[in-house]
């Protein structure tokens, strides 16, 4: 139990009691409060008193409260009724009819006790917090995926092994749009910590969210309906294969599960769920880790193929963007807290592996952006283009020290800022983007606040009017 205000908070542990006794609450004796709340020392048997009413008026209103004042014990004591008043022996039941109505009184009993100990174990469960995002999120055609990891009501004990705690897991569907608050999609329920390690969202085909959760699943966008591994062998009758294997299941545009002899490749068509042979194009093996925010961020565009719009600051113009230094093909953006501005350079002809010569480098104008950086169409990927007008999407910091945040704004082809929007997520407590030529969507927390988690949240911009949709992803 806890109580708090201003001056400070002190916590009291409790334990069922037994007989009539409904609760015992430990509140430490004076030497205790001496050493840990001396600024309520004054005050200790008031508290103690408040703590004591504020309990029976909210878990026991038929009990009264003893307080030990030397040991700051309070035990919570529940008041018996009144004696039921005796039978009349008047007119006295038959056999069978005191058969009955013993009968029937059992079943009073019974159905009393069972109705107590619900009442009981919800009056002293502990309700569980809302859920919190788990693993990266998704994108589908129509809304931004996340799992949802959320710790089940329980009855707290002395000795409370957390190991014993259980979860459930829902999938969060979020509108792009922010048409509506979303949805939640139950997936498992009472399952030990340990199952959630590897929990992965993989990819949407369109059709299908697929994920990892204690093997491979998928959730139907339209129905909400849930896909095991049964289900594709049921459609796949004559492919002896087993769809369990995570380390052959992967995720392209489409799901893919690999023959255990590497040789062939197979994909699940969305609407079937048929696995069909696939091509698969020989590209660079993919990273053993999951792309950071900072892997879908780019220090500079190119209007053009022979031009430059960069965002630097005066060092990293000297540095790394003066005349006659080679241009690489991509140029990542760094994580510093720097002020930086647009730059306009031109640029030679490329050269084999990609690279130009930086003729000229000229600043655009005087306004200057904390941490700014341009957004890129995918980790490691060319800058995203936007049209109508022709633009890219730029982000930065809103002010320097912990309360920055992230601001996107979207800037022609000459630098000019078209328009801005603030998220409200902390600049460098983004982590991760989900780029789209009309919606992009950024995930991270908001800036720090005493004394509390910061709350993880969603913001989906609409690349083209800069409309802003936020959700919580606290659920």
């Amino acid at each position: 139990m806890i109580y708090r205000e201003p001056a400070g908070v002190i916590t009291l542990d409790w334990e069922f009691g037994g007989g009539d006794a409904v609760a015992i609450i430990t509140g430490g004796d004076e030497a205790t409060w001496r050493a840990q709340h001396t600024w309520a020392l004054a005050r200790r048997t008031e508290i103690l008193q408040r703590v004591a009413a504020e309990v029976i008026r909210q878990k026991a209103p038929a009990s009264r409260a003893e307080i030990d004042a030397q040991t700051g014990s309070i035990l919570i004591r529940q008041v018996g009724p009144p004696p039921p008043p005796r039978p009349s022996t008047a007119d006295p039941l038959s056999a069978r009819a005191r058969y009955w109505k013993f009968r029937l009184i059992l079943a009073g009993i019974v159905l009393l006790g069972a109705l107590a100990f619900i009442a009981m174990k919800s009056l002293f469960s502990v309700r569980s917090a809302p859920g919190t995002p788990l693993a990266l999120s998704v994108r589908t055609p129509e809304h931004i995926a996340t799992f949802i990891q959320t710790l089940e009501s329980y009855v707290p004990s002395l000795h409370r092994d957390p190991s014993k705690d259980r979860y459930r897991l829902a999938l969060f569907l979020y509108p792009v749009d922010g048409s509506s608050t979303g949805r939640m999609i139950p997936i498992a329920r009472h399952r030990p910590v340990g199952d959630f390690n590897l929990a992965k969202l993989l990819g949407s085909d369109g059709h299908t969210v697929w994920f990892n959760f204690s093997g491979l699943g998928g959730v139907n966008l339209q129905t909400g309906k849930l896909i095991s591994p049964a289900e594709l062998r049921r459609a796949n009758p004559a492919f002896d294969e087993t769809w369990e294997d995570s380390r052959r299941i992967s995720f392209a545009q489409r799901l893919r599960v690999t023959s255990p002899d590497r040789r062939q490749v197979l994909e699940v068509e969305p609407a079937t769920l048929k696995a069909v042979p696939a091509e698969v194009e020989r590209t660079a093996a993919a990273l053993p880790f999951d792309p950071a925010a900072l892997d879908f961020l780019s220090a500079g565009v190119r209007p053009t193929p022979n031009q430059w719009l960069g965002l630097h600051s005066p060092q990293e113009a000297e540095r790394d963007f003066k005349p006659k230094s080679r241009l690489a093909r991509r140029n990542p953006a760094q994580n510093a807290k720097v002020l930086r501005r647009f730059y306009r350079g031109e640029l030679g002809d490329e050269q084999p592996g990609g690279r130009q010569e930086i003729l000229a480098l000229t600043p655009v104008a005087d306004a200057e952006y904390l941490n700014a950086a341009f957004v890129c169409g995918g980790a490691g990927a060319d800058p995203l283009r936007l049209t109508e007008p022709d633009g890219f999407l730029m982000i930065h910091t809103s002010t320097p020290g912990l309360a920055g945040t992230l601001l996107v704004a979207r800037v022609d082809v000459a630098g000019k800022v078209l328009w801005q929007v603030d998220t409200g997520i902390d600049r460098f407590k983004l982590s991760q983007i989900l780029p789209d030529t009309r919606f992009t969507a950024f995930i991270g927390t908001r800036p720090p606040v005493p004394n509390k988690v910061s709350e993880p949240i969603l913001a989906v911009v609409d690349t083209q009017s800069g409309k802003l949709s936020v959700s919580t992803l606290w659920k």
